[in-house]
């Protein structure tokens, strides 16, 4: 990804839990922005070529490729798939779908009515889209992830393999979810958002643009600065971990998906 070379930047950042006066408050660090690996823009455009969709009597053939498609005796509700999509077999196409050029569609995908797969959009094998979905252009998700209702991910962001975006979550533009992390529903993640591994951004929590989150970072409410790795974080606020009613306040409704899939794994 872009940097832009020595430009000096300064973040706020918390300070180190054995500090004195780590009590909310922050402290100053100076670093180069080639540390920094959060681009100013993404410098790609997606070019939106003329629609070709399939025909409906052309759509009801992809079953021959193992493609099922979603019909519906109500007036334009056929799906919109376009020629030059990739998708593979077992994939389930629901009713009022768009997949738009060049998007690619793994195998054994779930993609719910409503959703729209934009262009340049990858959707690894045996992920699944709900309903009201949104994958922008430039878009990955990972392999077995989810994301869930009325959910979006913006233009060239990525979600890794085996991750939960909850319902009515929002992935800014060029961010980065790891593998193995949740959304928890309601969350609201800025542009150039990097988190990595196993995280957790816990219940309606707000990123703001450019933070990074450490592997194994459990977040939740306003961050405004990075997080380390493994640090459990609500606002500016620090713990030393988990209790059962700070867990749930961070899990929210994901908490038995997370404890049921990864264990207590954070």
């Amino acid at each position: 990804m872009k940097t832009r070379g020595e430009d000096i930047m300064t973040i706020k950042r918390k300070k180190d839990t054995g500090e004195q006066g780590n009590g909310g408050q922050f402290g100053s660090t100076h670093r180069g922005e080639a540390d920094v690996t959060v681009p100013a823009t993404s410098g790609k455009e997606h070019p939106f070529p003329a629609k070709d969709y399939y025909s409906a009597e052309e759509l009801t053939a992809l079953e021959d490729r193992g493609i099922t498609v979603g019909t519906s005796p109500l007036p334009r509700r056929t799906p919109q798939v376009d020629r030059s999509a990739e998708i593979g077999p077992g994939t389930k196409i629901e009713t009022s779908v768009t997949i738009e050029s060049s998007a690619s569609v793994g195998q054994n995908v779930d993609i719910g009515r409503n959703s729209l797969v934009a262009v340049d959009a990858h959707i690894g094998d045996d992920a699944r889209l709900s309903t009201n979905s949104t994958v922008g252009a430039g878009a990955r998700i990972g392999q077995r992830s989810c994301v869930d209702f009325r959910s979006s991910v913006w233009n060239d962001a990525a979600v890794g393999e085996d991750s939960m975006v909850g319902a009515n979550s929002a992935i800014g533009e060029r961010s980065t979810i790891g593998s193995r992390s949740c959304v928890v529903g309601g969350a609201s993640i800025g542009r150039d958002v990097q988190a990595g591994d196993r995280v957790v951004i816990g219940a309606g929590a707000q990123i703001e643009d450019g933070v990074k989150i450490g592997d194994g970072a459990v977040v939740w409410g306003h961050i405004t600065s990075d997080v380390a790795p493994c640090e459990v974080r609500r606002d500016d606020q620090t713990f030393d971990g988990l209790t059962p009613s700070r867990e749930e306040l961070a899990f929210g409704s994901q908490g038995g998906w997370l404890r049921k899939r990864y264990g207590r794994a954070f």
